[in-house]
């Protein structure tokens, strides 16, 4: 496994600590069709459509067009009113109960998670990662940072659950803010052993850590964002937002933000950035994004995760060089202009970071991926 750091852009910074974004003016929620909503106002956390809640409270304006991917979906549109309806208490038990938290999670249609510990087999090692992969994007340790505490005991009670004193929390050596508290905390955990890797692409995602650690497959594995939004089911806290990090060379200093789901990409924007036609929309990440043009309705789902604002750059695409640099750098070794192999393909970017004649071979794969469905 050949894992790379990748070369860093010192005109992006970020600012790592969270602010909060947390009343849009309006929302908008994907449906996947027009349903009949009775009522011309909404309570926050009231189930709109197939157990989607409504993340603010306000009126019902209508519904709108929404383009996600070529798909043409419809939205339901709310005005913001700015009351929150119900208040989130946090209520903290003596003790955390899984099988509580278990139904909770099933009640809260959140099945993946649900599904993770519904089992009763013993786990040998349990992974927790507090990486995010994309350059700039913060997310995760700031999750970290801001939880740790409550974050930790949920994870030490999930190694007592799946019956394991293998608890690794990955966190790349230089995050040295976040290493130093966690050494400060963990001295009550003595199962959780925190786990420094280097800064290279690809030691986000399961497979590869794994790999790293020389883990078999008797592991469980959860993103810190999931430990996250257990806890916050288990304290009855608001699960209505999300972290997301803005950033990019086109603006002085990048922020993370908590921000209300379903709110409005270009209304986040507006506040943060100024926006010209000298620069370029990346949404989740420089090396697995896409781009939108400025002005573009996008709605900031479960799976919107980063804003890059870049400065537009013209880069001078030549002919293919046959240098072989793509294919030794790509993990499943696949030759992207012969295009075999492609449905191997983990569309991590990384043939077109590595191609000195800057072809956009990730997206060579990708149409290639799709004509072929």
């Amino acid at each position: 496994m050949n894992l790379i750091s990748l070369e860093k852009n010192p005109q992006i910074r970020v600012e790592e600590k969270l602010e909060k974004f947390l009343n849009p003016d309006f929302i908008e929620i994907p449906l996947n069709e027009i349903v009949d909503i009775k009522k011309h106002y909404i309570y926050k956390d009231e189930v709109v459509y197939n157990n989607i809640k409504s993340t603010v409270s306000g009126i019902i304006k209508g519904y709108k067009k929404y383009c996600n991917k070529n798909k043409i979906l419809d939205t339901l549109y709310i005005e913001n009113d700015f009351r929150e309806m119900t208040e989130n208490k946090k209520v903290k038990s003596d003790k955390i109960d899984i099988n509580k938290l278990r139904k909770i999670l099933k009640d809260n249609n959140e099945f993946g998670l649900y599904n993770k510990l519904n089992c009763n087999v013993s786990k040998k090692n349990i992974v927790i990662s507090a990486i995010n992969d994309e350059p700039y994007v913060y997310n995760n340790i700031i999750i970290l940072k801001e939880n740790i505490k409550e974050l930790l005991e949920l994870i030490d009670e999930l190694g007592v659950y799946f019956k394991t004193k293998n608890i690794y929390l990955i966190v790349k050596n230089n995050e040295a803010n976040i290493i130093n508290d966690c050494l400060n905390e963990l001295g009550t955990y003595p199962n959780i052993k925190l786990t420094l890797v280097n800064d290279e692409y690809l030691l986000g995602r399961k497979k590869f850590i794994f790999e790293k650690l020389k883990l078999d497959s008797n592991s469980e594995y959860f993103s810190i964002e999931e430990i996250d939004k257990m806890t916050k089911y288990i304290y009855g806290k608001d699960t209505s937002t999300k972290i997301i990090t803005i950033s990019g060379d086109a603006i002085e200093s990048g922020k993370i933000l908590e921000v209300k789901k379903y709110c409005l990409l270009d209304e986040i924007i507006k506040k943060y950035v100024k926006i010209n036609s000298s620069h370029q929309i990346i949404v989740n990440g420089l090396m697995c994004g896409f781009e939108i043009s400025n002005g573009a309705k996008l709605i900031v789902t479960d799976d919107i995760f980063a804003i890059n604002i870049m400065k537009k750059t013209k880069r001078n695409v030549s002919e293919c060089i046959k240098c072989g640099k793509c294919i030794n750098i790509c993990p499943k070794k696949i030759n992207p202009l012969k295009k075999d192999n492609i449905l191997k393909c983990i569309d991590c970017g990384l043939c077109s970071y590595i191609c000195p004649a800057n072809i956009n071979l990730r997206k060579t794969i990708k149409d290639c991926g799709e004509n072929n469905e």
